[in-house]
């Protein structure tokens, strides 16, 4: 349950992903299935967290080190969430990968960025972004020459793109409270609703970047709410379902259940509460014409 990126970049490096199945109610991968995937030739985990909500694998901690196993943390959903006391990003036995999207929490239009674990791959990463230069675009303009040690891609953040997001950090307070706000009115309102279901995502330690729930006839009630000009989504197709990564097609059946039934509400930072009001009475309306509840 995550965007196609996160395969592809496992396919990036010509590894092989091996699809794990998610918790229903959270649409996130656990301990136990994470183990019950792993085998001999895993050289990576990778948890999405979904909508915004930190995975804890720390109780898989020693194993995984053991194996000789990294953990990279997918948090495309996920700045400014915490898991446990620490936010997500500060523990350095995950390598944390954000995104900071036209849509995403804190945005800068595009682009995103790695919080390494080590000084060592803080290096790494600089390198790899920069096509393999080691030294900073200030340190080369004092200098006649530069040094290229490896292979890289020009991955840079731009400079426009990159003041956009740190024009956002003096505010990101308010919008935390604006997201876990909204996120409780339509918890409040949907209440309401026979047949739905929120799908948590743990709020007192999460800044919602979804509000999803699960439905029944959702085709159907996606087609009536677009129909209405209720923005609504789906989050996501299943990828061991997609025909790039069918020859790693592996049973996932909360998966393949869930994906019938989920659906993204309208859900920003600038939602007025008369808004969510509206989508909630539109999805009622929808549920009662498509034969739901």
């Amino acid at each position: 349950m995550t965007f196609c990126a996160t395969v592809q970049a496992v396919r990036a490096v010509g590894a092989a992903p091996r699809f794990i199945d998610v918790d229903p109610a959270t649409l996130c991968v656990t301990p136990q299935l994470v183990m019950d995937a792993v085998t001999d030739d895993t050289a990576a985990v990778l948890p999405v967290l979904f909508g915004g909500r930190a995975v804890d694998l720390s109780s898989l901690r020693e194993d995984l080190a053991e194996r000789g196993i990294v953990v990279i943390e997918d948090a495309a959903h996920a700045f400014g969430s915490h898991c446990g006391p620490k936010q997500v990003g500060a523990d350095d036995t995950a390598l944390t990968c954000l995104s900071f999207g036209p849509v995403k929490n804190l945005t800068c239009g595009q682009g995103g960025a790695v919080i390494p674990r080590t000084p060592e791959e803080a290096s790494a990463v600089r390198r790899l972004r920069m096509l393999g230069v080691t030294q900073s675009q200030s340190e080369r303009a004092e200098t006649t020459s530069y040094r290229v040690e490896g292979f890289g891609l020009r991955y840079q953040l731009s400079s426009i793109n990159a003041a956009i997001g740190l024009a956002q950090f003096d505010h990101f307070d308010a919008t935390v409270r604006s997201r876990r706000h909204l996120w409780r009115t339509y918890r409040d309102a949907l209440d309401a609703l026979e047949g739905v279901t929120l799908v948590d995502v743990d709020l007192g330690h999460t800044v919602p970047h979804l509000c999803q729930v699960r439905v029944p006839h959702r085709d159907h009630v996606f087609a009536h709410l677009r129909a209405r000009n209720i923005g609504v989504g789906v989050h996501y197709p299943p990828n061991h379902l997609q025909p790039a990564f069918a020859r790693w097609k592996r049973d996932l059946p909360a998966t393949e259940r869930v994906s019938r039934e989920i659906l993204s509400l309208p859900f920003h930072q600038h939602l007025t509460e008369a808004d969510i009001h509206r989508v909630v009475a539109a999805l009622g309306h929808a549920l009662k014409a498509t034969g739901g509840p």
